[in-house]
């Protein structure tokens, strides 16, 4: 009897460390633990201008590209707030979108190999709006200038992804949506080494690492302004995302409750 007991408790003893030794494993391993963030991030290799950099997503950008220690230059307005841009150390250039001659001035200021274009609002009348006017200024001087990669933040619900925006949105939007899709196809003619990113409703909660560029049309989710940023950059790095249009994806915040929950 106390030998069968005896066989019991050393089972039960191995049963115990085998079942801390799995629970150790998944907290060292598939807690993410045991493995180091990899980037595909790679340098452009060259001086990049930014175009809605002061604030938002765009500034978001400019802090991300500033860490990896990109030259970056922000194309701002003569009303803008500039004192984050000044604490950054970021050059910038004044220029409003909507005049064509200060945006190609704005490209003599330096050899610039990118152009990241954040342009846009949801206020105004069309002729007031950068949205296509601003963005076509932008595309075109960098034809002009000999600028080749273009990296555009537009909207889900422009171009082939029009029923991927919820109803609401697609009425809210209607204007901007038919504007950002005009920018869209003028930047897709124009012959720049462009990439296109469609983003859902938008949220400054922090950033949940789980965003994607996913090339369904149809994905929508909403996303983290940081995420986004994010995004944003690992495309400029990513030569492989060249030609392609995509959306900000976070499958962790597919409804509107992951706006606001963390």
């Amino acid at each position: 009897m106390m030998k069968a007991i005896k066989w019991i408790l050393k089972g039960l003893l191995t049963l115990v460390v085998a079942l801390g030794l799995l629970v150790a494993s998944y907290v060292f391993w598939f807690s993410g633990s045991s493995h180091e963030a990899r980037s595909n991030y790679e340098s452009p290799q060259g001086n990049i201008l930014v175009f809605g950099g002061t604030r938002a997503t765009g500034l978001g950008i400019v802090r991300q590209l500033v860490a990896k220690g990109e030259d970056v230059t922000v194309a701002v307005r003569a009303t803008s707030d500039t004192r984050e841009l000044e604490a950054l150390g970021v050059t910038t250039v004044v220029a409003d979108a909507l005049n064509a001659e200060e945006v190609r001035t704005a490209f003599q200021a330096g050899n610039f190999a990118t152009v990241i274009s954040t342009l846009g609002t949801t206020r105004g009348d069309q002729a007031k709006r950068p949205d296509y006017i601003g963005n076509r200024n932008v595309i075109d001087a960098a034809v002009e200038a000999g600028t080749q990669r273009f990296i555009f933040i537009t909207v889900v619900g422009a171009g082939d992804s029009y029923d991927a925006a919820p109803l609401p949105a697609r009425n809210f939007l209607r204007e901007v949506i038919t504007l950002k899709t005009q920018a869209e196809d003028h930047l897709r003619a124009s012959g720049l080494d462009y990439t296109i990113i469609r983003p859902g409703g938008l949220t400054d909660r922090q950033a949940s690492g789980t965003a994607v560029l996913a090339e369904d049309p149809q994905a929508f989710s909403y996303i983290a302004r940081t995420d986004l940023a994010n995004l944003a950059v690992e495309a400029l790095g990513n030569p492989a995302t060249i030609g392609k249009t995509y959306a900000a994806y976070d499958p962790s915040r597919r409804t509107m409750w992951g706006m606001y929950s963390d």
